[in-house]
């Protein structure tokens, strides 16, 4: 009789992806009632929640042609912001893959940008914004009751993503 080995889930690549679309109009309008409507479904239960966990991946629509880098327009940084403190969850949901936490965090922390996508970061910004992301997953874990190992697991990733890992 054979044993069935073990599953492991080895922070997983995208398999559902969820695709969080900001157009030029909403940054413009500064829309950001629509942007937090689209993302409501994901905390509400548990399930969907669980399965969409570090796949989302950000795209700001409508910039192609403008020369600058998403994190050079002032406009992008403000709904970015915005979108942060109203909605906590990112460190949950955003996966670790491509550049979207890249994006987010460029916003919320760059105090200079050299061009060509490039900023310096203010190292406490990055703290606090790494520290909400933390406080989002927890919410989500307590809300729903989430095995505390997946945290740990979800924790570790998103300090190793941004290099702060000793």
């Amino acid at each position: 009789m054979h044993t069935p080995s073990p599953r492991i889930d080895l922070r997983p690549g995208i398999t559902e992806p969820v695709v969080l679309m900001i157009s030029r109009r909403q940054v413009r309008d500064r829309d950001l009632s629509s942007i937090l409507d689209s993302l409501k479904p994901l905390t509400a239960a548990r399930e969907d929640a669980w399965l969409y966990r570090g796949q989302m991946a950000l795209v700001i629509d409508g910039f192609n042609d403008d020369p600058r880098e998403l994190i050079e327009i002032p406009e992008v940084r403000e709904i970015v912001k915005d979108l942060c403190a109203a909605w906590p969850y990112w460190g949950f949901f955003m996966n670790q893959v491509d550049d979207s936490l890249k994006i987010v965090a460029g916003c919320i922390c760059a105090d200079s940008f050299l061009g060509r996508g490039a900023a310096e970061i203010d190292v406490q910004k990055l703290n606090a914004f790494i520290s909400q992301g933390f406080d989002g997953m927890n919410t989500l874990f307590d809300k729903h009751g989430f095995p505390e190992k997946e945290l740990e697991l979800m924790s570790l990733g998103l300090v190793e993503y941004f290099g702060l890992a000793g």
